[in-house]
C-alpha cells in the first residue's frame, strides 16, 4: 500500500479511537444539543455514508482508471498528496444524499463497526495500486479539485475530523 496511505489509515483509526473513548461519545449520542444541528451519532453515520459512497464509486472507477493509466502507460508528473482542509472555510451543506436520515438508532457500537468496515472494505481497493496509480487517478469530484486517490483518504480524515471537533466543541459548549 501507499505509504502516504498507509498513514492517513493510521491516523483515521488513531482519531476514532480517541474520540470514540470520550465522555460525550459515551453518552446519549442520538440527543441534538442544538434542534437544528446533527447528534453524535448522526454526525457518525454522515462520515460512514460518505466513506461508503467513496468505496462504491472506488469499486467501479479505481479498475478502469488503473487500466486506461496502465495502456498508456501515463505516469504522475508528481507524487503530490497534499489535500488542503476544504471544510476550515465557511459551513458547506452536505448534499442531501449524505445527510443522515437514519432509519433507526444505531449504537455507538454499531456505528463504530460499519466505519470500520467501509474503511477495511476501501484499504482493499487501494492496497494494491502503484505510487503511480494512487498519484495519477483523480477522482471527477470539483469540490476538493480532482483529488488523487491519496488525496481522497486524506479527505476522508480531514472529513470526519473536522465533524467530530466541531460536535465536540457544540457538545462542550451547550452540555
Amino acid at each position: 500500500m501507499n505509504d502516504e496511505i498507509k498513514q492517513t489509515f493510521d491516523e483515521l483509526e488513531i482519531l476514532r479511537n480517541e474520540y470514540f473513548k470520550t465522555e460525550e461519545f459515551n453518552g446519549e449520542i442520538h440527543k441534538r444539543v442544538q434542534n437544528d444541528k446533527w447528534s453524535i451519532g448522526e454526525v457518525i453515520y454522515h462520515c460512514y455514508l460518505l466513506l461508503k459512497l467513496t468505496r462504491q464509486a472506488s469499486e467501479v472507477y479505481l479498475p478502469v482508471s488503473r487500466l486506461l493509466i496502465n495502456v498508456s502507460r501515463f505516469k504522475a508528473k508528481e507524487y503530490n498528496g497534499e489535500m488542503e482542509n476544504i471544510y476550515a472555510g465557511p459551513t458547506m451543506k452536505a448534499p442531501k444524499f449524505l445527510e443522515p436520515d437514519m432509519d433507526r438508532r444505531y449504537s455507538k457500537g454499531e456505528l463504530r463497526l460499519m466505519l470500520e468496515e467501509e474503511t477495511e472494505q476501501l484499504k482493499k481497493l487501494v492496497q494494491n495500486l502503484s505510487d503511480d496509480e494512487a498519484y495519477s487517478i483523480r477522482y471527477p469530484d470539483p469540490v476538493p479539485d480532482y483529488p488523487n486517490v491519496v488525496q481522497t483518504v486524506k479527505l476522508l480524515l480531514i472529513h470526519e475530523k473536522h465533524h467530530y471537533h466541531v460536535l465536540m466543541k457544540r457538545e462542550k459548549n451547550e452540555g
